[in-house]
């Protein structure tokens, strides 16, 4: 008899797939071995909101696709400045690449075990084949005890042996089978393939029988005395059209299995039977770990300073070698962080250190085996790496070239842009109620008049801005939406309400407001005094933008970049529909 075993990983290690390339899509090549894909531009657009920041589809594409070339080409110039050899930079950086080294490791040393390319043919020789086969279904009552299980087991294997002396499979199903739908067909189950053997831990066990065979299985809710009934040889496509998928396949297949291996391994890399504990050196971590924030940043000085200051005992001792105070504030900085400090135990911050520990060799393990390089590159498929790269040029190249904002060239910055920057525009805020019709409008402005406010009346208010310009032109505030109430709202006093207002939008047609003038701000020129609190941060904001702008001119220059206009054109096309 076979029992199924249901295997659960002790965690989840993401980003196994490698990232495949769709020619027919790209819309971007950027310096000499990175593309863009339609694709991804449309992931771009999503995540960082480009669609609800452009109302229009060809804007938000254009821009997107703007900031995703200009980023990959900081990411190209970050190496070719060699910054990743600059160790004070990538020091933020350095628990992200040791995360990366070890899904890379794991995908490269155990996960690879189950997707070898002889694997890869394996899988394939068996995509040729489909499985028949019948079923009786015995179910386990709900909390049976060994006895009841017992019963029903034997039963099974009695079933099975009265199917091999020749008995007919069909009337034992009607007799025994306690699975309606299968025994509706007399036992006859769908075939099973490749794809949906990997499904399923009883479908890979059944494709692996013979033509004839009958076997017991079990499950967590029943017993199924199963007959193969037939196999039979399936048309398929070629290997290297398939290879992709079976190679991802065969790692969702393999992944609890990989996982197990991975936590045995990991477990040997530390002999815990000669583990030493210092509990002095343990309590006074616990003290501070349990200062509200100290994972978030605040370990780092509390522990340099005792360090600086002559404390710095040994945590730990063991066969492979021993952790101070130092070493702990290293694993804190390269490998791992504790996920919370509040309820931190002794045992948990043992668990922790070993975990660092264990952690710590297998990055090591990944740099000897040279995976370091395929985590810290410009082509990287981490995303985490990738917008950390940017963010480390940034820092690198543009915010170090930043003025210094002394009283002097912060006078001379006012000056310059004291016509553009601090002449202040007339601007309004207001609380709007819209309904396309009137007649719920003029009982929320019934309402109003007995003294209520919007936000009494109803949780499902606007809140709109709108700006006058010199030339007296009325413009929504921060946003490209017309503005339709703009005049209405300039009309009121702070705090005042004026009646339903009727206008007409072109794509939701007439359309009926209510609103209260919350705000106002009147026209006028700003002096040096009124700035003086927030004109640094308007010098350092100017000054980014110029840079940033300079910076992607200067580095289109310098790399190839080829746009897809067609692909492109395309995209916006799909978008737009």
């Amino acid at each position: 008899m076979l029992v199924l075993l249901f295997v659960t990983g002790s965690f989840l290690i993401s980003g196994c797939g490698e990232k495949t390339q769709d020619y027919e899509n790209v819309v971007a090549e950027v310096g000499e071995n990175n593309t863009i894909t339609l694709k991804d531009l449309k992931i771009h657009v999503i995540n960082y909101f480009y669609d609800r920041r452009y109302r229009d589809k060809a804007t938000a594409y254009n821009k997107a696709l703007e900031a995703m070339v200009t980023n990959q080409l900081e990411r190209i110039d970050f190496f070719e400045r060699d910054l990743q050899n600059d160790r004070k930079l990538t020091e933020s950086i350095s628990r992200n690449i040791s995360e990366e080294l070890i899904v890379r490791y794991f995908n490269t040393q155990v996960l690879a075990k189950y997707t070898s390319e002889e694997r890869i043919r394996q899988a394939y020789e068996q995509m040729g084949k489909e499985v028949e086969y019948r079923q009786i279904m015995l179910d386990k009552p709900e909390n049976a005890s060994k006895a009841q299980l017992d019963i029903i087991r034997n039963r099974a294997d009695e079933i099975k042996s009265r199917i091999e002396n020749g008995e007919d499979f069909g009337q034992l199903v009607r007799q025994y089978s306690q699975d309606a739908e299968s025994a509706a067909e007399d036992g006859f189950m769908p075939p099973i393939t490749w794809e949906k053997s990997i499904s399923n831990p009883l479908y890979q066990m059944i494709f692996q029988f013979d033509s004839g065979d009958v076997r017991v299985l079990e499950s967590l809710r029943s017993f199924m005395i199963i007959k193969i009934t037939g196999i039979h040889k399936i048309d398929r496509e070629p290997l290297e059209t398939l290879k992709a998928g079976i190679k991802s396949d065969l790692e969702k297949m393999y992944m609890d299995i990989s996982l197990n291996d991975y936590d045995e391994m990991k477990k040997k890399l530390i002999d815990e039977n000669s583990l030493q504990w210092n509990q002095k050196a343990l309590d006074q971590i616990i003290r501070w770990s349990r200062t509200p924030r100290f994972y978030e940043g605040l370990y780092r000085d509390t522990l340099q300073q005792a360090i600086t200051d002559g404390r710095n005992p040994t945590i730990l001792t063991y066969s492979e070698g021993a952790v101070d105070l130092k070493e702990y504030l290293w694993l804190l900085d390269h490998i791992l962080i504790p996920g919370g400090s509040g309820n931190i135990t002794k045992q948990s911050l043992k668990d922790f250190i070993l975990e660092a520990l264990r952690t710590d060799i297998i990055v090591q393990k990944a740099k000897q085996l040279g995976l370091e390089q395929d985590v810290l590159n410009p082509n990287t498929a981490s995303s985490v790496i990738r917008n950390k790269l940017v963010q480390l040029y940034n820092q690198a190249v543009i915010e170090s070239q930043i003025p210094e904002a002394t009283e002097t060239a912060l006078q001379q910055f006012y000056h310059v842009n004291r016509d553009s920057m601090y002449y202040q525009l007339a601007k309004v805020n207001i609380y709007a109620l819209i309904y396309p019709d009137r007649e719920t409008a003029e009982k929320m402005w019934s309402k109003i008049k007995e003294g209520a406010t919007i936000p009494d009346v109803s949780d499902r208010y606007f809140v709109k801005t709108f700006i006058r310009t010199r030339e007296g032109e009325i413009r929504a505030f921060s946003s490209t939406e017309v503005p339709y109430l703009g005049e209405a709202a300039f009309a009121l006093k702070e705090s005042e309400t004026n009646g339903v207002i009727e206008y007409n939008d072109p794509e939701k047609g007439k359309q009926f407001a209510v609103i209260q003038c919350v705000h106002r701000r009147p026209e006028k020129q700003l002096t040096y005094a009124d700035v003086k609190n927030t004109i640094p941060d308007d010098f350092r904001e100017f000054h980014l933008k110029r840079l940033h702008r300079q910076v992607a001119e200067d580095l289109r220059k310098k790399y190839r970049v080829v746009i897809h206009r067609d692909v492109l054109k395309k995209g916006i096309a799909e978008a737009s529909r």
